[in-house]
């Protein structure tokens, strides 16, 4: 496929008719087109799709519905005025050249209520000289038969714009087919099989004649119920292996966030674990200060009389300290056992009326009288005396056991303050880092999702196996009941063949796209590693998603993308893509078996290709993409120019410029 010229009419800035014809030189193959910011780059790329998609992809605050140059809608502006807008592409493909263009009619409402009517899309081709134009309906397919939608977006590719290759869809009808394996697999699908009434297969078993024949009909039956489960367990896995790919790339994703911040999650967990030390240190603290308290409030009094106890000792020293009076017993205690008449021995006390005399128990008692205080003194003396000496012992005690429970205190203080300093540190350290305790969280999630949803492929799987057993058991029943007449038997003839067929086409289909998505990978590799200064590899899944690893400790691992990186990597697969494509390769193992499949080679049109690359990757990109691709169509700003040109001078057969006169007019200057 070569891009010959491209011309927009009204198209946004494009203000009236305007053409841009492109270098079609094998050797000169690069068309590189100047222009700043805001100069209308984008919008050429984006007429390519719209004239070949209908989509067009501005931004929102730009009015992205309305394609109508706004100087010609304020000049044609008046009831019922109309106007129009087209884009026309010419193309070369497989020696065929085609015309195709898109043209969106307005009519003006109102003074400036300008109102998109129905688009019109015709596709034109030339054979032998004559230009024939493609049946209504069918340009879509035509067009897509070129160059499939879902992969335009890397050959029509927005630099600043486009999404990660390895975020994509199942790329792989779309590959397949731009490397010429869609026939087969269009053949394959037409074919089809005994439950898909709509293809061949099917429409042969659906002509079998089993009428009158119950087990038949019931045979049948189980086939139907049993392809129907099947298919919808299908879905299931096909629905489960998106889910894992979804999965997948989370958990590489937050293991990459991990790994790259496993120094910030060990420094929070080591603040989790502080943070429980300094609550319970706190904690303690609390305690001891209430001890201590508790302590000081009970035994202070008595160390603090401590010299009022020296001075009583020292009056004390001579006094009459006869202790022949019973401790702690004072007169009133005496008189309370007189008035009871009984002693506390159980001895009656026998008293005169005057009190002076009495029996002997009594008179003991009046003795003791005289040695109680205040009749002798003696006794309470030698009582202070005995408290002075316990209270002695006790203060003797009272300054280690305060000492010792101070320094309990303060050792709960030295470690808050050093748990707090530690803690202080660890936040400083990581300040503005996130929260790797929720990633972890989530890593355990999505490991969980996983597994689940691999517990549920392989449950599916082991019914499918069930279903097909069911289903191959039911068939056999139902030839057997159905070949009795010719016309079954010839049926069933055509359906053996149709299926043996089909049988050989899974399988040399399978080996074939497993061979090319091989070289595929191969041929991305070789570009990548001479587009990255690096080392890292690529590789390619079925869906034809691509992931970059890197070796880490003798073993391969999943890589961390910056928006450079993943510039290159879209490019070395577009590259590898449009490389192999160009190859026109047959593959096969044997002339008696092989399978031809032609392909076409692609061009790259490109805006701000070089958006997010540093001065080295622009030149080793300059250097691989006018190698790879038949053709290269650049959109550039002149400050990225500098570092392309002296690697891509000698390939350029075509300089064009952009002028802007306003921001709703821009011409080309070739």
């Amino acid at each position: 496929m070569l891009i010959k010229c491209i011309t927009l009419h009204n198209f946004r800035q494009f203000k009236g008719k305007q053409k841009l014809v492109f270098s079609n030189d094998p050797k000169k193959n690069v068309t590189v087109l100047l222009g700043d910011n805001t100069f209308g780059k984008t919008t050429i790329l984006q007429a390519f799709n719209w004239c070949l998609y209908g989509i067009a992809d501005f931004p929102k605050d730009s009015n992205p519905d309305f394609l109508l140059n706004l100087e010609v809608s304020n000049e044609l502006a008046g009831v019922q005025q109309k106007s129009e807008v087209y884009v026309e592409v010419i193309l070369e493909h497989k020696g065929m050249e085609y015309i195709i263009l898109r043209k969106q009619p307005y009519v003006d409402r109102g003074y400036g209520n300008w109102t998109a009517l129905q688009y019109q899309l015709t596709v034109s081709y030339k054979e032998n000289g004559i230009t024939k134009q493609v049946r209504e309906g069918e340009e879509q397919r035509i067009i897509n038969s070129i160059l499939p939608q879902s992969l335009s977006g890397y050959f029509f590719f927005d630099t600043e714009r486009v999404s990660d290759i390895s975020s994509r869809k199942d790329l792989s009808d779309a590959v397949r087919g731009l490397l010429g394996l869609a026939a087969v697999g269009n053949a394959r699908k037409h074919l089809g099989s005994r439950t898909l009434k709509a293809t061949a297969i099917g429409q042969w078993n659906a002509s079998l004649d089993s009428s009158g024949d119950e087990r038949a009909r019931q045979a049948q039956e189980t086939i139907a119920r049993e392809t129907e489960h099947m298919e919808a367990l299908e879905r299931e896995i096909d629905s489960a292996e998106k889910e894992l790919i979804s999965l997948n790339a989370q958990k590489e994703k937050i293991a990459e966030i991990l790994r790259d911040n496993q120094n910030t999650a060990e420094l929070q967990r080591k603040k989790q674990v502080l943070e429980g030390r300094l609550e319970s240190e706190r904690k303690e603290l609390e305690a001891c200060n209430r001890l201590f308290l508790d302590f000081f409030s009970n035994s202070a009094i008595t160390y603090f009389m401590l010299p009022l106890m020296d001075q009583a000792e020292t009056c004390l020293v001579d006094a009459n300290v006869d202790d022949r009076g019973i401790r702690d017993m004072t007169e009133s205690s005496i008189r309370d056992i007189i008035k009871r008449r009984r002693c506390i021995c159980g001895a009656e006390l026998e008293v005169s009326e005057d009190g002076k005399t009495g029996n002997s128990a009594y008179l003991h008692i009046l003795e003791e009288l005289r040695y109680v205080p205040p009749a002798h003194i003696g006794t309470a003396i030698q009582n202070f005396k005995q408290l002075l000496t316990v209270d002695r012992r006790n203060v003797s005690l009272f300054y280690p056991t305060i000492e010792q429970k101070y320094k309990e205190i303060q050792k709960h203080r030295d470690s808050i303050a050093s748990l707090e300093d530690e803690i202080a540190r660890i936040d400083e350290s990581i300040f503005g880092k996130e929260n790797m305790g929720s990633y972890e969280a989530d890593m355990n999630r999505i490991k969980e999702n996983i597994k689940r949803m691999t517990e549920k492929k392989a449950r599916c799987d082991r019914d499918i196996g069930a279903c097909q057993s069911a289903i191959e058991s039911a068939q056999k029943l139902y030839d057997s009941l159905v070949s009795a007449s010719e016309r079954n038997k010839k049926l069933i003839a055509y359906i053996a063949y149709a299926e043996q067929i089909c049988n050989w086409i899974d399988e040399t289909y399978a080996e074939k796209e497993q061979e090319m998505r091989g070289r595929l990978q191969e041929r991305v590799n070789d570009t990548f590693g001479k587009m990255y200064h690096g080392q890292r590899r690529v590789q390619i899944d079925k869906q034809y998603h691509v992931t970059l690893f890197a070796q880490l400790n003798g073993k391969e691992v999943v890589t961390g993308e910056s928006e450079g990186l993943k510039r290159v990597k879209n490019f070395a697969f577009i590259a590898g893509l449009v490389d192999l494509a160009k190859e026109k390769a047959t593959l096969g193992h044997s002339a008696t078996d092989s399978i031809s499949w032609d392909n076409e080679a692609y061009p790259l049109v490109m805006d701000a290709p070089f958006s997010n690359a540093d001065e080295t990757h622009i030149k080793n990109i300059s250097a691989v993409l006018p190698e790879v691709a038949n053709q290269v169509i650049m959109f550039v700003m002149e400050k990225d120019w500098q570092y392309a040109e002296p690697v891509m001078a000698d390939r350029v057969g075509k300089y064009c410029k952009l002028r802007k006169y306003s921001e709703s007019h821009t011409e080309i200057e070739e």
